[in-house]
């Protein structure tokens, strides 16, 4: 029987004996899985007119409501659940998830640690602590608790990310380079990790070794601007305008981006070809919903440069 046929069967159960709280308990929890979010709660509400200080249907109704992104109702019903049994490390650990959501990262943080106090090995746990101290901007601690995450759960190669991230932040960088290794060993199609590998290649000067990973990095996300900005100017940089000049003609055939033709007006600069650049900084101008550069300087560029030609 699938989903849909047992969602059906609980339904008929439920006409034919209201009162069958283990149907309807199972049904809320089907809910949840079917993303049924409105269906799971007024269930849950039926039931909590009979059991009102049952902490999982708080907890379930908290998750709905997270679902439905209505994190101050799911806040409200976390609190409940925590409030009927606050030893349980789940109900703890969603409460904090919610307050994170809600901007509060100290009640966050309070939470997250109640929950390792109860399951002192539960990696998801060190793992967020980590994040609040790197969104405290405390890359010490953080990495001291990425570690912690990875000590009680390798293969989470989002730690190993987070870590490598941190290191780099203090630049340390072989650290970060090793862990970005080892990003790439548990998940080899994680983008972001060849590109922050090649960033930083490229600030240590390993020019070669920051194209190659740009290259893979474009190869696992083809639709990553940001990867093929750099890419195009570490080409130009170096000198290899033919090379720069064929990877922008290339995603400008396939999407208007503001920042590829900036980059081709600068090779056509270099190469003298005024009228080309005037037209890249028109097409520019076009499309700066896409810009990253500095939009007065485009703009400046432009009048000078038509200017000039008229």
């Amino acid at each position: 029987m699938n989903d849909i046929e047992r969602f059906e069967n609980l339904q008929t159960t439920l006409k034919l004996n209201p009162k069958n709280f283990q149907a309807r308990r199972e049904l809320v929890m089907l809910c949840l899985d079917l993303g049924y979010e409105k269906v799971a709660l007024s269930h849950i509400k039926y039931l909590l007119s009979i059991f009102p200080d049952d902490a999982n249907l708080y907890f379930n109704t908290g998750i709905c409501w997270e679902k439905l992104k209505n994190y101050e109702n799911a806040l409200a019903a976390y609190k409940k659940a925590v409030e009927l049994k606050s030893d349980e490390p789940d109900f703890l650990y969603n409460l904090a998830l919610v307050y994170e959501n809600l901007g509060d990262l100290d009640n966050a943080m309070n939470n997250f640690k109640k929950v390792i106090f109860y399951k002192p090995e539960d990696a998801n746990a060190f793992f967020s602590i980590g994040v609040l101290y790197s969104k405290k901007d405390n890359p010490k601690v953080a990495i001291k608790c990425f570690k912690k995450a990875i000590e009680y759960n390798y293969s989470d190669y989002f730690a190993h990310f987070y870590l490598a991230c941190e290191y780099k932040k203090i630049k340390e960088y072989d650290f970060a380079l090793s862990e970005y290794r080892k990003v790439l060993e548990l998940s080899p199609d994680y983008s972001w990790a060849y590109f922050n590998t090649a960033q930083i290649y490229w600030e240590l000067g390993r020019v070669e070794d920051a194209v190659i990973m740009l290259k893979k990095t474009v190869e696992k996300n083809p639709k990553d601007m940001e990867s093929y900005r750099l890419l195009a100017q570490i080409l130009i940089k170096e000198d290899k305008v033919d090379e720069a000049l064929e990877l922008l003609t290339k995603i400008s055939e396939k999407t208007q981006n503001a920042d590829m033709y900036y980059l081709m007006s600068k090779i056509f600069e270099n190469l003298g070809d005024e009228h080309s650049r005037l037209d890249c900084l028109e097409l520019a101008l076009e499309n700066v919903g896409s810009f990253t550069f500095d939009l007065n300087s485009l703009k400046f560029e432009y009048k000078e440069l038509k200017k000039k030609l008229d």
